[in-house]
């Protein structure tokens, strides 16, 4: 196996991104509302504004609502953003079992994350962004703050979307439309998030009944020995294993070359597997299987894979969907939470909010930075790949 083999697929996608940037320019894109760049192509026009203005306006009194709650909801997803980096960060610093990783994901397929979850994360992206920003749109319609442009971008591997508002119309107006506006996006995601939970709890039953096999490590005994891609490990040796995490407590009980008889979600299914041996300890057996928790649906309308990519889809959603909502209520220029907070400050009466903002923006930085570097020395490396 070539060194270069691990980044065959990247130099491929980037080619193919040069090809497409190319094109662009020699055809004059331009003209048509695409803006090409090196690393990134967006169009941008005016088409999805009267898109976003009917949606706005069939539902007036019910979006009123909704960003009325969202507006009042900022105080506390600010109060609870600084919180948690606060708490995280001293339990990082004094070792604390509660205290968890800060994943900061940048998506370089085979690079900080594997091409199997690449496009999960295309997905959860799309989900994040798209609506976060049709949501700013909506809330500005909704008092008549005009809408100059809108459209959709790929920056490399960066999927989203925009909405270009009218910012000096926006200055002018009152408080409770700029906290409405600057409120939207972060609470819309945090709303998709609950959206995505309720389906979660809906669709999958509470807990994983066994060991899906996703994949095969390099001169797997369990390939070697037939076993077959997405079966449902339910026991090994009549040892229950309804997790990932009772088939490795198994297995470390055993030494390499062991016989074992791998059952099952089917009863009557069994496969006789001699064991290996791990390449980081010798003496510690192994099947040579990639394995998830396979958590079956409540109802079982979908394949055994199909299912698994739907649970790994709302997974990462899960984790996009909320993190970075709460990280944009950060009063960290220039994410939203800095002008939801500079608004605030006007309501409460305060004319010159550049120094308390100053103040926040540093004291959020550093909480952010301390975050991921404390992860980083506790963790290591933590990129899902």
């Amino acid at each position: 196996m070539s060194l270069l083999d691990p980044y065959i697929p990247l130099l491929f996608y980037l080619a193919v991104w040069v090809v497409i940037y190319a094109l662009a320019v020699l055809l004059k894109a331009d003209k048509h509302g695409i803006i090409a760049r090196p690393y990134y192509l967006m169009l941008k026009t005016v088409v999805f504004n009267s898109w976003i203005e009917r949606i706005g306006g069939r539902f007036r009194r019910g979006w009123l609502a909704f960003f009325d709650i969202g507006a009042a909801m900022g105080i506390g997803l600010l109060i609870f953003v600084i919180y948690s980096f606060i708490n995280n960060a001293v339990g990082l610093f004094r070792h604390s079992s509660s205290a968890g990783p800060t994943l900061l994901i940048i998506p370089l397929p085979g690079l900080t994350i594997g091409w199997d979850i690449f496009p999960y994360i295309l997905l959860a992206i799309a989900v994040l962004l798209i609506p976060h920003e049709v949501a700013h749109g909506i809330a500005s319609v909704l008092d008549k703050v005009p809408l100059k442009s809108s459209g959709v971008f790929m920056a490399v591997f960066l999927p989203g979307g925009f909405v270009e508002i009218d910012e000096e119309n926006l200055a002018k107006r009152k408080a409770r439309t700029k906290l409405r506006v600057f409120a939207a996006g972060s609470f819309t995601n945090v709303a998709t998030w609950a959206l995505v939970l309720v389906l979660l709890v809906a669709l999958y039953q509470p807990a994983p009944t066994g060991v899906l096999v996703t994949g095969f490590t390099n001169g797997s005994p369990a390939q070697t020995a037939g076993l077959p891609q997405w079966s449902i490990i339910t026991q090994v040796n009549n040892n229950a294993t309804p997790d990932v995490q009772h088939l490795g407590s198994y297995l470390g009980s055993l030494s390499p070359g062991t016989n074992v008889t791998v059952h099952f979600s089917n009863p009557s299914q069994t496969l006789k597997v001699t064991t290996g041996k791990s390449d980081t300890n010798s003496s510690r057996a192994i099947l040579g299987v990639q394995t998830a928790n396979y958590v079956p649906l409540r109802y079982q309308f979908l394949p055994v894979v199909s299912s698994y990519q739907l649970l790994t889809a709302f997974g990462w959603m899960q984790l996009i969907l909320l993190g970075v909502a709460l990280v944009n209520m950060l009063p960290l220029f220039p994410f939203d939470g800095d002008r939801y907070l500079d608004t605030l400050l006007g309501v409460l009466g305060l004319k010159n909010t550049k120094n308390i903002r100053t103040v926040a923006s540093v004291i959020s930085l550093g909480l952010l930075g301390s975050n991921i570097i404390l992860s980083y020395i506790l963790f290591g490396t933590i990129f899902p790949r």
